[in-house]
């Protein structure tokens, strides 16, 4: 009987070697090049795209992480930005240019100071607007220009009915009215819509002061933001409007 108890502990004690041996074996090849650091990677991120350019506001806790290596997926441009060497507890504010319209893929990677260790990488996507975007957008229509000689000024008279961009449902968020005046400075007087009346029909009107009457037209354009987060705002060409005589 105890032979044969001898003969299992002596079973079981190989079977645990030859375990423990394979168990090292499947680490071997990850170690053969030495172990694996990294730094830190970014904490956080808050992403606002704009008209082919992207904000990210990001926050990066690790001293170790000197700089930040993004890498656009379809193509080979890369942005190297330097991280805050004495502040890690507020947010830092990175600018990406020559972004495509639509969406952009990209990938993040933080370096130490002699750039031989990497964080693990980290991907993004940013929506950004461009020409496409832009070709969409339209002038309200202006229903009436008056002349009110006591006042001695223009009332322009808009169309009570919004303009919107079709492809994102976005409604014009204000307009830029030009003129020259009678000192010859070129104006632009610029009106922004109330949030709750972008896309309600209503009366709008804008007076035009010390306009100089013989240029005999004014210029004027929409103003739109394809979401409520984009950092730029889009403008439509300019349309001429031909003012009546005074």
């Amino acid at each position: 009987m105890k032979n044969k108890l001898y003969s299992i502990i002596i079973l079981l004690a190989a079977v645990f070697f030859v375990a423990c041996d394979n168990v090292n074996s499947l680490h071997d090849k990850y170690l053969q090049n030495g172990e694996n650091l990294y730094v830190g990677k970014v904490d956080s991120f808050h992403i606002y795209g704009g008209q082919n350019r992207a904000k990210f506001v990001v926050w990066v806790g690790d001293y170790r992480s000197v700089n930040i290596i993004v890498t656009r997926m379809d193509t080979s441009l890369t942005y190297n930005f330097m991280l805050s060497e004495t502040n890690r507890v507020d947010s830092m504010v990175f600018y990406i240019d020559n972004l495509k319209e639509g969406t952009n893929v990209l990938n993040w990677n933080a370096f130490s100071a002699d750039g031989k260790i990497k964080s693990i990488p980290q991907g993004t996507s940013v929506t950004a607007w461009g020409d496409r975007f832009e070709s969409f957008l339209t002038n309200r229509k202006i229903v009436s220009l008056t002349y009110s000689a006591i006042l001695k000024r223009y009332r322009i008279n808009w169309d009570a009915n919004n303009v919107k961009e079709p492809t994102f449902s976005t409604y014009a968020i204000g307009h830029e009215v030009n003129y020259i005046t009678k000192s010859l400075n070129d104006t632009i007087v610029q009106t922004m819509y109330p949030a709750a009346t972008l896309s309600t029909p209503g009366t709008i009107t804008d007076d035009i002061k010390n306009l100089l009457e013989f240029t005999g037209q004014i210029r004027y354009r929409m103003l739109y933001k394809p979401s409520a987060s984009c950092i730029d705002t889009f403008r439509t060409e300019y349309s001429t409007y031909t003012l009546p005589m005074p």
